[in-house]
């Protein structure tokens, strides 16, 4: 079956604003189409969307299966963003590659389960639990100081109690904060499908002063262990291999990346669709039982991450299509979170949904390892929402980013 070649049209404001409309068009119509643009297969439907994130035969990088890299004119590089994984630049951007060479999104095979096994063995639910008397204290304290007030949700609130819980994770000290929020902000830049010669610079800068802290932060550590993050991935091992400095790096990135830069933008994209229920949050709270459910179900909404990459690691068949080993494919979360084949009347808020399987968290090997420090986070944020009831200012503006789909600000009174 030919496939039919279409356009995503990231660079338009409209699209931006709304995507949800025209993947709908596609879904329904073109639910796989090639991308000449952006040089891509996207999938848009639920079913060929969970099965490239499950199925083996997808994959993030190609560099341990053997001789693949003839099959794709010895790109040996692992899929971040479009613009700037191509062989030719490789070297143009040295730090920012060294802080996504041994990250678990980036990682296949042997290595990936290696690495991943002691990462999860120093990211035990239980020192995820812990923190949960601190996220109460954060959250209630930052609320507490804006009530009364009008203030930006983002700026005031989310940026603010994110990092402060993933540096309470790390061991970052206080201080530190606010440089790790502009690294972060930096870094994930990258990640889109556009990405400017000053944002691609930009990013580089933000790596190579993260990379430099992390690694004196981790030096410190081994000399004076603390009871964090930091100090228990310096310290695990299986059958006495242990973690080297730079996956150490690489994983601390991810955790501030992957961790705080959804938080933020699911606080923000939530509360912006709450706002526009036209109900009040004294009802919406006596349609839910769970706080988890309004969790899993505004991120199923309106997903903080609406694409992810993946090459074909052999010639297989998704959707009724034949894919060649060596292409590179796009699923498109957002688009599959509001399939109606899965989801009843997908464009409404149901609280009390059965289906909470959407895609947002991944599958497969590469299924979020965050994911219960993301419910606790979430969930403690959207209970202290709940007790309020806040009014939108002015309606918000998107960041222009497509892929990591977040507000400028989000201006409200309380």
């Amino acid at each position: 079956m030919n496939i039919p070649e279409l356009h995503l049209p990231t660079e338009n404001k409209e699209f931006i604003k709304n995507p949800y409309l025209k993947m709908a068009e596609f879904r329904e119509s073109t639910p796989v189409f090639w991308d000449e643009i952006n040089d891509l297969f996207f999938f848009t439907r639920y079913k060929d969307v969970r099965s490239i994130q499950s199925t083996k035969s997808f994959g993030t990088t190609f560099n341990h299966i053997d001789g693949f890299e003839e099959t794709i004119n010895n790109q040996v590089i692992p899929i971040t963003s479009t613009a700037y994984k191509r062989s030719d630049q490789f070297g143009t951007y040295e730090n920012f590659w060294k802080s996504e060479e041994f990250s678990l999104l980036n990682l296949e095979g042997q290595l990936h389960k290696e690495l991943r096994g002691l990462v999860a063995k120093a990211f035990l639910p239980r020192s995820v639990q812990q923190l949960l008397p601190f996220m109460e204290e954060t959250s209630s304290k930052l609320f507490n100081n804006l009530k009364g007030t009008e203030f930006d949700m983002l700026k005031d609130y989310a940026q603010p109690y994110s990092v402060s819980i993933i540096g309470k994770l790390l061991g970052v000290p206080e201080s530190d904060h606010l440089e790790f929020l502009d690294w972060s902000h930096k870094i994930v830049k990258m990640y889109d499908f556009e990405v400017s010669d000053e944002n691609a610079n930009n990013a580089e800068e933000a790596a190579k002063q993260f990379i430099e802290y992390t690694q004196n932060l981790l030096d410190k550590r081994r000399k004076d262990p603390q009871d964090d993050m930091i100090t228990r991935l310096s310290q695990v091992s299986e059958d006495n291999n242990f973690l080297t400095d730079d996956q150490i790096i690489c994983t601390v990135i991810l955790l501030l990346n992957a961790g705080h830069e959804a938080t933020v933008n699911t606080l923000g994209n939530g509360l912006h669709a709450l706002l526009t229920l036209n109900k009040s949050f004294e009802e919406i709270k006596n349609e839910t039982e769970d706080i988890n459910d309004v969790v899993e179900e505004l991120i199923r909404y309106d997903s903080p991450l609406q694409f992810f990459q993946r090459y074909a690691l052999e010639d297989t068949e998704i959707g009724g299509h034949n894919i060649s080993k060596g292409s590179k494919v796009a699923i498109l979360l957002g688009s599959a979170n509001r399939d109606p084949r899965v989801f009843e009347q997908p464009d409404q808020i149901n609280f009390r949904r059965e289906m909470k399987d959407h895609s947002s968290w991944g599958g497969g090997i590469h299924f979020c390892i965050g994911t219960h420090l993301a419910k606790l986070e979430l969930g403690v944020s959207f209970n202290h929402i709940l007790q309020e009831q806040f009014s939108l200012i002015e309606e918000p503006s998107r960041t222009g980013a497509f892929g990591i789909r977040g507000f400028k600000n989000l201006l409200v009174s309380a």
